[in-house]
C-alpha cells in the first residue's frame, strides 16, 4: 500500500468517524429532549374543589397519561437507536485507530 493511499485512507476514516461522532451527540440530544416532555408530563396538580375545574383536572390526566405511553415508546426507541450508534462510533474510532498504527509503522525513519 502506497504511503498517499494510506494518508487518504486515514483522512476518509477520520471523517467517518466525525460524522458517526456527530450522528451519536443528535440522537443523544434527541433522547435527553424525549426525557425532559416525560418529566414534564410527570409533575403532580393540586387537587380542586370546583367541579368543573376537577373535570378538566381529570380529562387533561387522561391525556398526559396517553402521552406519557408515547413518549415512553419514543424514548425506547430512541434508546435504542442510540445504542447501536454507539456501536458504529466505536467502530470507527477502532478504523481511525488502527489506520494511525500502521500509517506510523509505516513512517519513514
Amino acid at each position: 500500500m502506497t504511503r498517499d493511499r494510506l494518508e487518504r485512507l486515514c483522512r476518509l476514516a477520520q471523517m467517518v468517524h466525525e460524522h458517526e461522532l456527530a450522528r451519536t451527540s443528535r440522537l443523544s440530544a434527541a433522547r435527553e429532549a424525549t426525557r425532559a416532555r416525560l418529566c414534564k408530563l410527570t409533575t403532580p396538580v393540586p387537587l380542586a374543589l370546583d367541579p368543573a375545574l376537577f373535570a378538566a383536572r381529570q380529562a387533561h390526566l387522561q391525556w398526559a397519561a396517553a402521552q406519557r405511553m408515547r413518549l415512553n415508546q419514543r424514548l425506547a426507541l430512541e434508546s435504542a437507536r442510540l445504542i447501536e450508534q454507539r456501536r458504529r462510533t466505536a467502530r470507527s474510532l477502532g478504523r481511525v485507530e488502527a489506520l494511525g498504527k500502521l500509517r506510523r509503522s509505516h513512517a519513514p525513519c
